[in-house]
This record gives structure tokens, sequence and C-alpha cells, in this order.
């Protein structure tokens, strides 16, 4: 201690003597002690430790910036790293008790709590189910006052009374279990109206003005499907109703930011000449099943539209408010979401957790947090940049068009299914899937190959003068000329382009054999310049993988089509078999309007919920380099990412007994033995570790056959 120190120093240090940590200095400054000390992984960093008069636990402050610090005190600790800020008002020691914070991995001294706080605490357990509860107490410390509405649900200044509010209004702490069997009403959210199905398309059409030509294919296409989302809609009603009668209705935004004038693709303008319709498709499919559930919609696919539908319902509480009036749910894509965050970023903060982003090809956890793509990029392949990703929003927020990664959620679309009459002759007639002349390259020698045995079709918009003589072009068809196409042929045949549409299902779904393209090596951003934008590190084995991994034989040959001996063996077997009409569940009306219901009813980013419940959760053991996304289908399982922060513990990183200490890192591959994960943000099912001996711990969970998105103890 220095000389000229104050001598009520002289107890505080006698008890800090028992922390098991060299204290480099103490410094007075005022009525509060600063204690410089290094931390246990920082030898050449002091690490600031406040001991100020808050009434409440420690928080944390990062540059030695904080309020009761100036600018020329902040001088002395240039250097420091995050540190604690600990309470103390009195010089009588049997107040304080010591305490190991695992968030930095150091022990620190803590003003004994009150009866009330010990009554109101929370658990190291329940900080880790609840990541944000302890800072969101902090905050209530000072900003209680901030607005009377926290008053209203019964704010009062007290440590219980925030942790109340915290856990029955805005969910980020788990309910009091003294408070379970409390009916509070001042405490009480205000539950939305319950709701009943709209059957009628008018009113839906109604909200699509913005951009006649942007809505022409969801209109044709939700209007011809209407008559079965209805049936679908009945058997839901049958076969589950708790699910479906228990729903809310909810204020939902859907913005498709890739038709707008700013995004300049023209989608809209291209759907009916050819354009890509993948998008479109499961834009309509959303709309369709979202309105049919009877939720509030707002339609937009320019922005001043967006604009007029979020004023509508825009509010400027801090904390929820009792008339509904609230944006529950924002559905867009990537290009919506890039506007969001750039042009309107306050309401991006607010609402942050509500959005839901269609993202056909999926985000991995390497692109999505931007410090860690800067650090890694070299080693990730691809063209170093990430144009696409670094929006740092649960990875589980972004929902894909297939179930193939396992870190985001599966929306997918339904399949157009029509009555195929078993008994029609199908001619000997092969479709190709390649609907612009560009796919046609280098696929000459296919389409001879093909020619041997069948009459070869297509439907493509471009005149294909190179093969005149060998093809007969329908041009573009309507999706009910394809579909009547689609009956009278025998086999679809791939070029390799466009990776994972829709229409390959479709074929499938009317009885006919797909080919399907192998990719060897696969096609990902380290070799194909399609992906090497692409916020994912995913390896595509070929043109379809979920019809080459989940369907397979007779309904989907998987052949490499530069192999002309690979090629007439499959035509031969497509020729013989007889595949009936097929469709996995989870592609069908009903399947998909099951997933939204339960997906919209229950995944939510904004608190912590249950969803799915934790008995689901299984745990395996990786080997060595490998993903949990690999080790959970291993064992029939599918990787549940909710469920890492459960794992993140140490009775499930110190099984062997055997770590000294237990690391905190940040890095995709964590958790895993003796290593638990630093950065939620990071949580990865898909990553696959690069150093050998490094063996995941993996969270897994079972789903229901044919829907993989639901765990059987989801519904």
């Amino acid at each position: 201690m220095q000389s000229g120190q104050n001598p009520r120093l002289a107890s505080l240090l006698t008890m800090l003597s028992r922390v098991p940590a060299k204290i480099a200095n103490c410094y007075l400054w005022g009525e509060s002690y600063v204690l410089l000390r290094p931390m246990a992984n920082e030898t050449s960093q002091a690490c600031l430790l406040k001991l100020c008069s808050s009434p409440l636990f420690c928080f944390y402050v990062c540059q030695s910036i904080h309020r009761n610090i100036t600018v020329s005190d902040a001088r002395w600790f240039s250097g420091t790293v995050c540190s604690a800020v600990l309470p103390v008002k009195t010089r009588d020691e049997d107040e304080f008790y010591y305490e190991n914070v695992r968030k930095h991995g150091h022990i620190v001294l803590t003003r004994k709590k009150t009866l009330e706080q010990q009554e109101c605490v929370i658990s190291e357990e329940e900080a880790i189910e609840y990541p944000s509860c302890l800072e969101k107490m902090e905050w209530m410390e000072e900003g209680w006052q901030t607005h009377e509405c926290y008053a209203f649900y019964g704010v009062n200044g007290t440590f219980c009374s925030f942790r109340i509010y915290l856990s029955e209004i805005e969910k980020h702490c788990p309910i009091l279990p003294w408070r379970k069997t409390i009916k509070d009403d001042s405490a009480v959210l205000f539950e939305n109206e319950a709701l009943s199905v709209e059957r009628d398309l008018s009113g839906l059409f109604k909200l699509m003005f913005d951009n006649e030509l942007n809505y022409k294919f969801i209109r044709t296409r939700i209007t011809l499907l209407w008559p079965k989302w209805l049936s679908a809609y009945d058997e839901l009603m049958i076969k589950w109703p708790k699910t479906v009668s228990s729903r809310r209705k909810f204020n939902i935004i859907i913005h498709m930011g890739f038709l707008s004038r700013e995004a300049g693709f023209k989608f809209g303008e291209l759907s009916s000449t050819g354009g890509p319709l993948g998008e479109l498709v499961q834009w309509s499919d959303l709309i369709a099943a979202l309105y049919l559930l009877g939720h509030n919609l707002m339609i937009s696919t320019e922005v001043k539209t967006l604009k007029k539908n979020i004023k509508k319902i825009d509010y400027k509480f801090p904390c929820p408010i009792q008339n509904g009036e609230v944006i529950n749910l924002v559905f867009t894509d990537i290009v919506g979401l890039r506007y969001l965050r750039g042009k309107m970023n306050d309401l991006f903060n607010k609402i942050k957790c509500t959005i839901r982003v269609l993202d056909s090809f999926g985000t991995h956890a390497e692109f999505n947090s931007q410090n860690y793509f800067t650090t890694h990029k070299n080693s990730l392949g691809g063209s170093g940049k990430n144009p696409w990703g670094n929006h740092q929003l649960d990875l589980q927020q972004f929902m894909t068009m297939f179930p193939h990664t396992d870190d985001n959620t599966f929306l997918g679309f339904a399949v157009e299914m029509h009555p195929v009459n078993q008994d029609i002759r199908r001619d000997n007639v092969t479709l190709v899937y390649g609907k612009a002349g560009y796919m046609w390259k280098n696929a000459k020698r296919l389409i001879e190959t093909v020619r041997k045995f069948t009459e070869v079709h297509a439907t493509v918009s471009d005149n294909l003068p190179d093969f005149d003589s060998l093809v007969i072009n329908h041009g573009v068809l309507t999706g009910s000329e394809l579909h009547a196409l689609m009956r009278k042929v025998k086999i679809f045949l791939g070029l390799g382009f466009p990776f994972e549409g829709p229409a390959p299902l479709e074929a499938i779904a009317t009885g006919v054999v797909f080919i399907n393209p192998s990719f060897n090596p696969p096609k990902s951003r380290k070799t194909s310049d399609f992906f090497k934008d692409k916020p994912t590190l995913r390896e595509l084995t070929s043109q379809n993988p979920y019809a080459e991994l989940f369907i397979g034989r007779p309904h989907v040959l998987t052949v490499d089509i530069d192999n002309s001996s690979q090629v007439e063996d499959a035509i031969r077997e497509a020729l013989l078999s007889k595949p009936i009409p097929y469709t996995p569940f989870e592609f069908t009306i009903l399947g998909m309007l099951q997933r939204v219901n339960i997906l919209v009813s229950k995944q939510n980013f904004c608190h912590v919920t249950h969803f799915p419940p934790r008995q689901a959760m299984l745990i395996v053991e990786a080997v060595s380099m490998q993903s949990c996304q690999d080790a959970c289908r291993q064992h029939n399982l599918l990787c549940e990412r909710s469920f890492f922060r459960r794992l993140n513990m140490p009775e499930f990183l110190n099984k062997s007994r055997l770590c000294a200490v237990i690391n905190s890192i940040s890095s995709p591959y964590a958790p895993y033995e003796c290593a638990k994960q630093g950065n939620p943000d990071l949580y990865s099912c898909a990553s696959v570790p690069t150093v050998p001996s490094i063996r995941r711990i993996c969270p897994c969970r079972d789903f229901i056959l044919g829907q993989t998105a639901l765990c059987s103890s989801c519904l």
C-alpha cells in the first residue's frame, strides 16, 4: 500500500489478501476505492476493479471507461482490460464474501446480499440459461426511472421488483419459484387475442399493392394452391388441435427486399420469362401459411411501403405495452436485413430479435461474427469478403430452403402436388432441368448420350442453336403446363445448376426419376465462384443434396454426368423403374403449415424459452475433427444449437476430472473438454475442428419422421 493513503484500506487489504491474485496497487478516489491487480491470464496488463457504492452486484467496464472516472483519470488505465465493478459501503468485513466470477475465471470480493436479494438472486446455472439476465438487472438499477411504464408493471427500485419484471414481463430472467403460483395482475402481459382461420384470399391480395409485377407469380401460386391450403388447415385441426387452437395473433411485417427497385435483381419482372423462381416459391408459401393462420400481415417489396407499414405499429415505449400493437415478427431476406441495419439502425436494434431471414444457402457461425471473420478470413477460402454476412443474429434466425444446416432453421416450401394416374402411359422422354441458355454450356455430349435412349425435351426461354437437332424446346411454361408435361415424361435430368431449387422435388412428386449431377470435388467457397462470397462453409456433393441424402433410389439417381457410362447406366435404371409419386411430409402443404405454425408460436429470440424442451437434449461426443452436425447424424439425431448454452457448464466440460482449469475461448469449436464457449455468437453445429485433439461436445435432439425441424416433444 502506498504511503499517505487512507488507513481505512487496511482492513480491506486484509480481506483482499485472501484472494488468490497478487495485488499490484491500491488508490483512493474520493469515497470509493480503486484496486489495480493483474488477472490470471493477463501478465502485462492490469485489471481495474472499482469498489463503488452500488447497491447491486458487479457489472463490467472495458478500457477503464466508467461514469465515475474522468478522462484525465482514465489516462492512468489506458492499458487496462475488462474488469468488474463491485460495491462497498462499510468497513465491516463481515458484510463481504468471496465468489468465483466464472465469466472471468478469477475470484472477486462481493458484498453480502440482503435477505431480499437472497430470495431473488440469479444462480450461476440460471445466468447461463438466461445469458442476458444479469446485464438487464444491472441496467434496471439505474434505468428503471427513465420511463413510467416500469412503475406501471410494479418496478419500485428494489432488487426483487427488477427480477420480477425481467422474469414475468420481458422474460430475460427465470421466474422465481415463489412467484410461479402468484397471480399479480400488474406483472402479467396482455395476451394477444386468439384468432380464427382466414379462408378468403381477397383480404390477402389487398395487402399486395406496391408493385403489381412483383406479386404476379405470388398471387398466381397462392390462388392455384389455396384449396389445398384450406384442406391442410382442416387436417391440421383434426390431427394436432392443441397446436392450432393455442396460437395467438401476431403483427408480422413481410419485406421481400430482393424484389425492391434498390436491389436491381428484377426477379418479379423475370418470373414470367424464365427467371429464378425458387425464392418466389418459398415466399409465396410462407405468406399463404401466415395468412391462413390468421396473423395480421403487412407486406412490402418496396422500401417506401416498408416504412409505412412500420409506422403503423412502431412504438416508442422502452417496455412492452398492453394494447398488442407491437412488431411481433419481421420476415425479410439478406437484402432487406442490410437495409434495416444500414438505413433504419435504431429500429433494427429495437426489433433485432424479432427478425427472421429467408436465406436459401444458410449462414455459418464463422461468417456471422464480424470480428471472427476479419481475423480468420484467410483460412475460410473464397473471396476474402463477406457481403452477405456479419449480421450477428442468432444463427437460428436464418431460415433455409432445405434442412441442410442444423445451425439455421428449416423453413422450406410446399411442393405443388397434383393427382397422378399410375396407369397413365409415360413416354420415353427426358425433360432437362435448365430453363436458361447459359445452364446448357458444355452439355452437348451429355444430351447426345441421353438421346441414345430417349427423346429430350426442354423448357428454355432462350434459343438453343447448338441443340436444335437434339432437343424439343417448349419454351417457358406456366406452372400448370410444366406439371402436365412432367406427368408424361420418365426422367428429369439435372445439368448441375441451379443449386438446390424446388423443381427436382416437384418432378419426384409426379413420379419422375431425377438424375442428380454429383460434384467431385464438392461445390464450396473454395471451389465455386457461385459460393465464394456466400457466408457458409457447406460443401455440396450434388446439385440437390437433399434429394441425394434424404430421398435416394428409386426416385433419385446421383451420378457424374461427365461420365458417359454412369449416365447410360442411370438412364437404363430410370427407364426400367416405376417409382410411385413421392413427397417427403415436410415438403407437403400440411407439413409446411404445421412447421410454420409451431415455429411462429414457439421459437423466440427476444427472451429465453424452453423450445425445444430441455428434456429433448441428448449429448454426443464427436470424434476427432468431426462437426457436431455429423456426430449427431451418426446417431440418427440432429444438432440443436439452442442447447449449447446448457452444455457450456463445468459438469459437461470436465467429466474426466483432469482439467486443472476450464478455459473460456471464442471459437466455433467450443465447448469441448476443458474449454467453454466465450462468445455465444460462435456456437456452431457445422464447424469442423482443424486440431485433431479437439473432440466436440454436441447437443443433439430427435426429430419427427418426415419433419426434421421439429422434435418429438416440440408439438
